[in-house]
């Protein structure tokens, strides 16, 4: 091959690969200009219809995910932040796995009264049931502990982090015998009401009332009322507050004379009659 032909061949091939480069730095700029300028597509014929709660919901889940912190007081909760969305979504009550009474009732076993079964149900998720539900009559036989959800290991002092919000413990009366404090809930009684469970289809009437009066032979015709909790002093309150690890301050809380004068006033809740429709009000002058 001749000098002048391998100088041919040799432009060629600088060509060739000019060619290619200038292609490629074409579509680079290209992509980058309509990465810059680009439209914002139009909306689709289902966006288009869709209403403006259900494009919001949409956008809301579209969106990168966020954390906020947020400083209750008592705890300080990291949850994601929902844009548009005010409440509070990290606070998800931890079902108790252990407790005897929750597994025939549930966690939220207050339903007879719509008016204050909210307020009651919110006490379930760091009281056990025997808490209010076993009254106990005499301050000496008076021994609380605080129970793990999980597993039902007993601790007898608690930091407020653990049974407020969230709570990984509740606090459970020990029944007095004989000198001795030991748990209502037995060993036995757990066997019996597991027993009985499996055989309450094919009981009559007056067997399965007899059982049922044994597995609650221990609860109080009336339950422990807002008002001996929530007392105007210390040694006023049902429970022995400070013994089983309230702080001071929560203390001052519970005793506060907001919350007492609210369940003074509250005894009985009324619901407005506007939120009541087809229930016409008596009339005053009857």
């Amino acid at each position: 091959m001749s000098a002048r032909e391998k100088l041919s061949f040799v432009k060629k091939i600088y060509c060739i690969i000019g060619i290619f480069l200038l292609l490629g730095s074409t579509y680079l700029v290209v992509k980058l200009v309509m990465h810059i300028w680009h439209k914002v597509p139009e909306e689709s014929a289902h966006e288009k219809k869709m209403t403006e709660e259900e494009k919001m919901f949409k956008n809301m889940m579209e969106g990168v995910e966020k954390k906020v912190e947020y400083d209750l007081g008592y705890k300080v909760i990291r949850e994601e932040k929902i844009e548009d969305h005010f409440h509070h979504i990290g606070n998800v009550p931890k079902h108790d796995k252990f407790n005897l009474c929750i597994s025939c009732h549930g966690d939220v076993p207050h339903d007879k009264s719509k008016e204050i079964r909210a307020f009651l149900n919110m006490h379930s998720d760091f009281l056990a049931c025997e808490t209010c539900h076993i009254k106990i009559e005499k301050d000496s036989h008076k021994k609380y502990v605080w129970y793990s959800k999980e597993n039902g290991k007993l601790k007898e002092i608690k930091g407020i982090e653990d049974y407020l919000s969230n709570a990984n413990y509740k606090l459970m009366p020990l029944k007095y015998e004989k000198g001795n404090f030991n748990r209502y809930d037995s060993e036995q009684l757990r066997e019996f009401v597991q027993k009985f469970k499996n055989i309450l289809p094919d009981l009559g009437p007056s067997r399965k009332s007899r059982g049922q009066k044994m597995i609650h032979k221990s609860v109080s015709e009336k339950p422990v009322s807002c008002g001996e909790c929530h007392a105007q002093t210390l040694s006023e309150s049902y429970l022995p507050l400070q013994e089983v690890g309230y702080t001071k301050g929560r203390v001052a809380q519970i005793l506060g004379n907001e919350v007492v004068g609210m369940v003074k006033k509250y005894e009985k809740f009324y619901i407005p009659k506007l939120f009541s429709p087809g229930q016409k009000e008596k009339s005053r002058d009857k």
